[in-house]
């Protein structure tokens, strides 16, 4: 049985539950980093500035962008950690653990493959690119590419496109008459019900 949205989406808040415990003493520490700090704090005053009317709307996007940019690369290496973790967990774990996360495993479904042969490692990365991971790596890769304003641009640009992909994703899981989200059909995928086909 082909399974639809509502089993998923709870596979997928438990798998988050997961990765927020493990990854969140991580986020905490950096999060006390005194430059990490010091530049949310000047972003506020900019801010405020500008909700004064002390800074022109021009000055305040120059300020801001540039700020904002200084931010994430700040959080540089907690970003390259993300990227390594999402690939390990969604990509590597259900490889070898016969096609689920623990979010899946706990829901009693899987991934596996359309035509029923094993879901290779390209498969579960096509899966996870659509997914959300090739945005967070596009964004890192321009982060510092390009100057403040036009990564400012692109970032919110791909951030579009991201939600574009998991709405149509979202919609096709609901009336698709197989299930099949955006990224099953572009990696060769489905996700099947573990009762029916003699999985854990």
């Amino acid at each position: 049985m082909r399974i639809g949205l509502k089993k998923r989406l709870l596979a997928y808040v438990i798998d988050l539950l997961i990765i927020g415990l493990c990854f969140g003493p991580i986020v905490m520490s950096k999060e006390k980093d005194e430059n990490l700090m010091k530049l949310r704090s000047e972003l506020n005053i900019v801010n405020e500035l500008r909700a004064n009317k002390e800074y022109k709307a021009s000055e305040h996007f120059e300020r801001y962008t540039v700020i904002t940019q200084q931010i994430d690369q700040e959080c540089i290496i907690y970003k390259v950690l993300n990227i390594i973790f999402i690939l390990g967990y969604f990509t590597i774990l259900p490889y070898f653990w016969n096609g689920q996360t623990i979010g899946k495993r706990v829901m009693k479904i899987k991934v596996m493959s359309e035509e029923d042969e094993k879901v290779t490692i390209v498969n579960y990365l096509i899966r996870n690119l659509i997914n959300g991971l090739g945005h967070v790596i596009l964004i890192l890769l321009f982060l510092y590419l390009l100057p403040n304003k036009m990564y400012f641009a692109v970032q919110l640009i791909l951030s579009f496109i991201q939600i574009i992909l998991v709405m149509t994703s979202i919609y096709m899981i609901l009336y698709r008459k197989d299930k099949r989200g955006l990224h099953d059909v572009f990696s060769g995928t489905k996700v099947v019900s573990t009762l029916e086909v003699g999985g854990k």
